[in-house]
C-alpha cells in the first residue's frame, strides 16, 4: 500500500488545458477509517467487523465522507483522493488480516458492500463536484485478493477466504490452475512470491505478498482492466486514478492501459493519473530517481 514517505508519486499523464493539477491540492481517505456515515452496513455477518481489532472493518464508508465534506472543504484543500472503494476479499485466513483498505479486489466493478453501493458512490461525486472538488480513485492493476498459493509447488485454492475464495468478476474470477481450461487461459501468471525484488522476472510475474499477480501481457485481462476502471469514469465521473503498485507492471501496458484503444485518456477530458513507486535510492545516488 506504501503509506510511508518511501513512497514518490510519478505523474503518469495530465492534461492542462482547464485543470491546472500542479496546483490541486488532495486530502488523502481511506475509506474504513474515516468516518462512519450508515451503521446498517458496517457487519456483513462474516465476522470481518470488529472496530476493535485492526486486521478487521471498521465502519468507514461513503456516506461518512459525504457526511464530512464540509470539514474536508474547510481545511483548505481541492479534493479527495480515496482508497479502492471495489469489493474486497473481507478476510483471508492464510495471513488472518481483511481487505478493509481496498487493495485485495473481488471485484473490480462493484462498491464494496462495507461502503455503500453505486448510487452512494455517484451522490459522493456528485456533492464532491457541486463543491468544485476533486474525486481521484485509487486503483489496483497489477494483483487481485489472496485467492490461490503455490505452496512447495503445490497450487491451492484458499477456500476459507471471506466471503469468496475466487474474485466474482470474468476473467478474474478463472483462477483453478487445476482446471486445464482456466489454465489455459492465462488471467493469472500462476507464479509463487516474490522472495528477490532485485530480480526484474520475479518483480513482475510473481505475486507481491501472496497476491495473485495478473498477467497484465494478456489482451483479455488488459481489456478487462480498462473496462472496469473506465466504469467508474463513466457511471461516478471520477477526475483521476492514483495507481497502486505501478513499478510491479511491465511499462509497456500503461501506453496501453492510458492511451491505446478505449485507453482511460480518451474518456474524460483533463483526467489525471499518477502511480506508487516505493523506492529509495542510498545516501548520495539516484538509482531510485532514474527508475521512477
Amino acid at each position: 500500500m506504501g503509506r510511508s514517505f518511501f513512497t514518490f508519486l510519478l505523474i503518469l499523464a495530465v492534461s492542462l488545458f482547464a485543470v491546472s493539477w500542479r496546483d490541486v491540492v488532495l486530502y488523502e481517505i481511506m475509506i474504513d477509517r474515516f468516518n462512519d456515515g450508515d451503521p446498517t452496513n458496517n457487519d456483513q455477518g462474516y465476522g470481518e467487523y470488529d472496530p476493535s481489532d485492526p486486521a478487521k472493518y471498521s465502519g468507514g464508508d461513503l456516506k461518512g465522507i459525504i457526511d464530512k465534506l464540509d470539514y474536508i472543504r474547510g481545511l483548505g484543500v481541492d479534493g479527495i483522493w480515496i482508497t479502492p472503494p471495489v469489493a474486497n476479499q473481507w478476510w483471508d485466513p492464510w495471513v488472518n488480516y481483511g481487505g478493509y483498505h481496498g487493495y485485495w479486489a473481488r471485484n473490480f466493478k462493484e462498491v464494496d458492500e462495507h461502503f455503500g453501493n453505486i448510487e452512494t458512490y455517484r451522490k459522493l461525486s456528485e456533492e464532491i463536484h457541486r463543491k468544485n472538488m476533486f474525486l481521484i480513485q485509487d486503483i489496483v492493476v497489477n494483483h487481485v485478493g489472496n485467492y490461490f498459493r503455490f505452496k512447495a509447488g503445490k497450487f491451492e485454492i484458499n477456500t476459507g477466504s471471506v466471503p469468496t475464495f475466487a474474485p466474482t468478476q470474468f476473467p478474474f474470477n478463472m483462477n483453478d490452475y487445476n482446471d486445464p481450461k482456466q489454465r489455459e487461459m492465462n488471467v493469472y501468471h500462476w507464479t509463487p512470491d516474490i522472495t528477490n525484488y532485485n530480480d526484474i522476472h520475479q518483480k513482475l510475474n510473481y505475486q507481491l505478498s501472496g497476491l495473485d499477480d495478473l498477467n497484465t501481457e494478456n489482451p483479455m485481462v488488459r481489456s478487462a482492466l480498462k473496462d472496469s476502471y473506465g466504469f467508474w469514469i463513466k457511471e461516478v465521473g471520477v477526475d483521476g486514478f492514483r495507481v497502486d503498485t505501478a513499478m510491479y507492471v511491465p511499462k509497456d501496458f500503461w501506453d496501453d492501459f492510458f492511451f491505446g484503444k478505449d485507453g482511460i485518456m480518451t474518456l474524460k477530458d483533463d483526467f489525471i493519473a499518477f502511480g506508487e513507486a516505493w523506492l529509495t535510492s542510498p545516501p548520495m545516488d539516484d538509482s531510485a530517481e532514474k527508475e521512477i
